[in-house]
């Protein structure tokens, strides 16, 4: 311990002696240190364990698999019940659906929230335990004893200042009263981001339901019983279910996947390339520091030669010199954590506020325990692996000629170290340039790719008329008809109509459909595509194209023949692309069939990244829903109508909610919001290490041109001109550079593989995007090898000569 305490003294104190070694040693690892555990945190939070709040062992997430492959379909309510009922791997099975609740009151601003209707066990399959009150139970899982509401944290604070009597209130949702029985802790709003729950209460005829799909199925395992074997189970079932029933569910598969690891797919591509990259900063920054320790050596080679000479033992040497690393290491991982800190919340920051409320566990991101020992784990590998190699270069000294002062008797072995770090570090370089590079290339593909709609002077709000106010079709024609007319009539405002969905909001109401004078579609192949009613103004309000035939018309209305417009991809796909007006399909639901008036431009819904959906459109007037948006188009900015849209619709109805106001424009940025987010990290990352590689290899060649000094005055006394002094130099540096190069080629086409999920119109290997990483870093490489070979033919021959 004596011997500890001694060597960690005389650390600091050789450290201070060199104060410039220490700061940008320190800095340099604190800057790859702290990135790396920034985004660890979030991979940790987000992909290990995104719901704190929920026991998650022994859940899994239970979908329904499509004919076309799709494995992640939700359940129609008698298939679920079906496999409830049959399945022994699960101790509960549990339901929910999503729901809009509109949360009104006399004197208080009417709400709309975030709601789901869950099976009387769905808490308890979880483990959701409430903050007050109970949750939900079976007893309520029953039409008519389903008036029950269970609140958030959040929205008990702020809707009800966190009182303690609000348990056994009744308030209004949808104009029905529920009675409030319970109130969840702070965080716990699964599904994200939920702010109430209640009964899903499903009708005798709604669980004979064979063709709906729509409730999301979680289950929890029994003990012994492993996610392989209830996927097993579950795929039997839905085989049996098939032969059964051969109409409805021909075709038609089950799947079970762990829960965790189900919940977070979507994001595991994204966070699993940046942690990568991340930690390729991390890998140059401790080679950087490598390279400063070898530099180091370098220089105290006298110092360890006497020690040497005194009777040091090697082994001792050696711990001197990695305590000296030790010191580095945990300052750099002390500053590393307080970035890590700034980062993460930076980071969590940097996610666009549309995508931010969907995401699993964003909120609880932080440095806590788990990323605290991750940190210091990560300061004790950095240790390792900048230390260990110079720590036993430099206690194996050249004794006789480091006694006689001489520099350049490190010899061979110590350049050749450096020159290995120099071409490791190019090599990481490379593979994040190259990454940056893949993403700036979809980036342009994704501008360049028109979404079918005009989002530059748009703006959405929407809403949801309530049953028990808005009782039958009539009715709700009758409102929206009188919303439209006063919006339209609101200055600045051009063009305003309505839709069933808000448009590229990556979600959709699907139905199938018959072609009327043509064979049946074979079970399991019939169509399910996107369907929409919309008001006859809809079209020029968004911006799309009609291309052939007509929009809809106000005479479209309900005593009118049903009629429809189809999208290009659903013409060319089941219609045979041509001649498609006046052809006729049976809509699931429909009693008899709409006549094709027009057929308009494929509108991008979930985003530019994938084809535009085959979809049907439908008059509002003919199919009336209550939950519809409404899109404005304005003559100027239209952020500006806003309030206008809001007091259009209070000035009807007071109680009525609004929700989801925004312009189309913010909406189409949420929709690249992920592509986006990847691009600017992975560019921020690129250029960091191409800074970084830029750095060492600068200081690598002007530390081998400081040892050469008296060679190079030698050459320039015999004669040499500049031009072969400089050739001479480059080539010492850009020939590791070019191995490093050549490595990375390697290691770029094994994590662009990872990445191919985030790219669209690019290949993992393209071969424009390496070839423009590796003259760039090979242009970065030169220039900073330019610097010292130009340094170096000012060399003065006597000087150089003298000084040895």
């Amino acid at each position: 311990m004596d011997a500890l305490i001694q060597d960690l003294r005389y650390a600091v104190r050789s450290l201070l002696r060199s104060p410039g070694f220490a700061l940008v040693a320190v800095l340099t690892l604190a800057l790859g240190i702290g990135a790396d555990t920034a985004v660890y945190s979030l991979v940790h939070r987000l992909l290990f364990d995104p719901v704190p709040f929920l026991d998650h062992r022994g859940l899994v997430s239970i979908w329904q698999v499509g004919p076309r492959g799709n494995d992640h379909n939700e359940f129609t309510a008698a298939d679920f019940r079906s496999v409830r009922e049959e399945a022994r791997s699960f101790t509960h099975l549990a339901g929910h659906v999503g729901w809009n609740a509109n949360l009104t009151g006399a004197g208080v601003e009417p709400e709309r929230l975030h709601g789901f209707l869950v099976s009387g066990d769905w808490f308890a399959t979880l483990g959701m335990r409430p903050l007050l009150g109970r949750t939900v139970g079976t007893a309520d899982d029953v039409p008519g004893s389903d008036h029950v509401l269970v609140l958030s944290y959040g929205v008990w604070q702020r809707r009800f200042g966190g009182e303690s009597s609000v348990v056994g209130r009744t308030v209004t949702v949808n104009g029905v009263p529920r009675t409030i029985v319970g109130v969840m802790p702070p965080g716990a709003r699964y599904p994200a981001p939920a702010d109430v729950w209640a009964p899903l209460a499903l009708t005798p005829a709604q669980w004979a339901n064979r063709q709906s799909h729509y409730l999301l199925a979680t289950g929890r395992l029994r003990d012994g019983v492993a996610p392989a074997a209830a996927r097993a189970e579950v795929a039997a079932i839905a085989a049996r279910l098939a032969a059964i029933y051969p109409r409805t569910n021909t075709g038609w598969g089950a799947n079970a996947q762990p829960f965790v690891r189900d919940a977070t797919r979507t994001l595991q591509p994204i966070l699993l390339v940046l942690f990568a990259a991340v930690s390729f900063v991390l890998l140059i920054a401790c080679v950087n520091v490598a390279n400063l320790m070898v530099a180091r050596g370098a220089g105290r080679e006298r110092e360890v030669a006497i020690r040497a000479a005194l009777g040091a033992a090697r082994r001792r040497l050696v711990r001197q010199l990695m305590t000296e690393s030790l010191v580095v290491g945990l300052l750099g991982g002390l500053f590393g954590v307080a970035a890590a800190t700034w980062g993460a919340g930076t980071l969590v920051a940097m996610v666009p506020a549309a995508n931010r409320q969907w995401i699993l566990g964003l909120e609880q991101v932080r440095v806590d325990t788990p990323v605290l020992i991750f940190a210091l784990v990560l300061s004790m590998l950095t240790v390792v692996l900048f230390g260990v190699a110079p720590a036993l270069r430099a206690a194996r000294p050249d004794l006789a000629g480091a006694l006689r002062g001489e520099r350049s008797s490190a010899g061979v072995e110590r350049n050749r170290l450096r020159r290995g770090l120099v071409a490791l570090e190019m090599g990481l370089a490379l593979v994040l340039l190259v990454g940056a590079g893949l993403m700036v290339r979809t980036a342009r593909v994704l501008a360049s790719r028109e979404l079918g709609l005009e989002t530059d002077r748009a703006a959405v709000a929407s809403l949801q008329l309530p049953s028990a106010k808005y009782p039958n079709a009539s009715v709700v024609r009758g409102w929206y008809d009188a919303l439209v007319e006063r919006v339209r009539s609101l200055p600045g405002v051009t063009a305003a109509g309505l839709t069933s969905t808000l448009p590229l909001c990556q979600c959709n109401d699907t139905y199938g459909f018959e072609i009327a004078g043509a064979p049946a579609f074979p079970p399991g192949e019939e169509p399910d595509v996107g369907w929409r009613a919309v008001t006859p103004d809809y079209f020029p309000a968004l911006g799309t194209r009609v291309l052939r035939g007509r929009g809809f018309l106000a005479t479209d209305d309900s005593a009118a023949p049903l009629v429809a417009v189809v999208t290009q991809a659903l013409a060319r796909r089941w219609l045979g692309g041509e001649n498609v007006l006046g052809r006729r399909l049976l809509i699931t639901g429909d009693s008899v069939p709409s006549e094709i008036v027009g057929v308009m431009a494929d509108v991008r819904h979930d985003g530019p990244a994938r084809d535009a959906p085959p979809e049907l459109y439908v008059p509002f007037a003919q199919h009336p829903q209550r939950a519809m948006t409404l899109v404005a188009r304005a003559s100027g900015h239209p952020a500006a109508l806003l309030p206008s849209l809001r007091g259009a619709v209070h000035a009807l109805d007071p109680d009525q909610p609004v929700y989801d106001e925004a312009t189309m424009a913010s909406v189409a940025a949420a929709v690249v919001g992920p592509q986006r987010l990847v691009l600017q990290l992975l560019t921020a990352l690129a250029l960091l290490a191409l800074t970084l590689a830029a750095v060492g290899i600068y200081g690598v060649i002007a530390e081998l041109v400081a040892e050469r000094t008296r060679e190079i005055g030698i050459r320039v006394a015999l004669g040499g001109d500049s031009s072969s002094v400089v050739a001479l130099v480059m080539r010492q540096g850009l020939a590791p550079a070019l191995v490093g190069l050549a490595a990375g080629l390697v290691g770029a086409a094994a994590l662009t593989s990872a990445m191919t999920r985030l790219l669209v119109g690019v290949h993992a290997v393209d071969p424009l995007t390496y070839g423009a990483a590796g003259a760039v870093l090979l242009g970065v490489a030169a220039a900073a090898c330019f610097i010292p070979a130009r340094r170096a033919t000012k060399v003065d021959p006597l000087v150089a000569l003298r000084s040895e």
